[in-house]
């Protein structure tokens, strides 16, 4: 009899404990719901962090990809070679990743953090090593024909210089630069000295110095550089990592309207 009494007593004891493990669990949801939001939240964010940092790793990706087959420690390379020139450098001047995938190439004149261990005579380095100053000379202007303008007969004679650059004969992502030497009224003949100067950016290989000749009455803002150009007188100058520092070189051009005369040298920026 006593027995049967225990066996009961265990039972009930064992059902009221299941009861309240079951109501436990059964009447408060959002706590279980709560306690998994903060896991799901988590992995939400990795998520959303990983994908963020793809898409900022996407010029270390393009790196890996054109160097992997060329150089033995490719990753470490283009890692290196970004953060020292890509976006988002301290430099004054970030490459393009296609010049800094040449240079990631370059073993024998760049080391694996970057720098540079060639000599500077060396013929495999044709391009700019650091920024340089362009610096252009107008030193006289004529008109040779009637008038530059449909309008007048002595023009507003306006000259500027556009100027180009390249890398490995592609335009390079650079915007062209244009500097106004001579801006004036009512002239056919001048002579005298204007200078400007322009920078150019480390790593590109070639400029193209385009004189382009303009009347102020006749063509406005509106019209772009690009417009009156003349190819045909265009300097080009290509292997800049050659061109020796302050050898000014004399130019004469002839367009259409005018003659002008003019000179340029490459010098170390500041």
């Amino acid at each position: 009899m006593y027995q049967k009494f225990m066996l009961k007593s265990a039972i009930v004891t064992l059902f009221a404990l299941a009861s309240l493990h079951l109501t436990a669990c059964g009447d408060n949801p959002m706590d279980v719901e709560n306690e998994k939001q903060p896991t799901v939240s988590f992995k939400i964010d990795a998520m959303l962090d990983s994908l963020a940092e793809e898409r900022a790793n996407i010029d270390n990706y393009t790196c890996y990809q054109e160097t992997k087959l060329f150089v033995k420690d490719s990753k470490k390379r283009c890692d290196n070679f970004l953060n020292l020139f890509g976006k988002g450098s301290d430099t004054d001047t970030v490459l393009d990743v296609k010049t800094i995938i040449k240079m990631v190439k370059d073993e024998d004149n760049y080391d694996n953090k970057g720098r540079f261990i060639g000599k500077n005579n060396d013929p495999k380095i044709n391009y700019l090593l650091m920024n340089k100053m362009l610096g252009i000379t107008l030193t006289s202007y004529k008109q040779t024909v009637k008038s530059i303008s449909e309008d007048e007969d002595i023009g507003d004679p306006e000259i500027r210089f556009l100027v180009k650059s390249y890398i490995n004969l592609e335009p390079s992502e650079y915007d062209p630069y244009s500097a106004i030497a001579l801006d004036t009224l009512d002239v056919k003949e001048w002579k005298g000295k204007k200078k400007v100067a322009v920078q150019l950016p480390r790593g590109i290989d070639a400029i193209e110095i385009c004189p382009i000749l303009r009347d102020k009455n006749e063509h406005d803002d509106y019209y772009d550089d690009e417009d009156l150009l003349d190819q045909s007188l265009c300097v080009s100058v290509k292997n800049l990592g050659w061109v020796a520092e302050n050898s000014e070189k004399s130019v004469t051009s002839e367009g259409e309207k005018a003659k002008i005369t003019w000179s340029w040298f490459i010098y170390q920026a500041d």
